[in-house]
């Protein structure tokens, strides 16, 4: 039984098809996924301006940082943020706590 030359086209196409929904089925899904993460690590990274960082003041050195970064120390109910805890030492040894 001899195969034609059509035949051999029509087996080629066929085996490329097959080869191309091989690839589709299995890396299609991964390749969104990853692009789906990488989606929402970018808007992750990407403060919105509803999202803004409060900011305090140093009550010794007078430098500005944010609130999730500083010392805290209350005295008499009233909060006091410092940048590091030498100035938070100063405070306490100025004040005579």
């Amino acid at each position: 039984m001899e195969v034609t030359e059509s035949e051999n086209i029509f087996n080629c196409i066929l085996f490329y098809l097959a080869i191309c929904g091989i690839f589709n089925f299995l890396a299609l899904p991964l390749v969104r996924k990853a692009a789906e993460k990488a989606d929402i690590e970018n808007t992750e990274l990407k403060p919105e301006a509803k999202d803004e960082i409060e900011m305090v003041i140093d009550s010794i050195c007078g430098c500005t940082l944010p609130k999730s970064e500083a010392y805290v120390l209350v005295k008499d109910d009233i909060r006091h943020y410092f940048c590091s805890w030498d100035c938070k030492e100063k405070f306490i040894a100025g004040n005579q706590m």
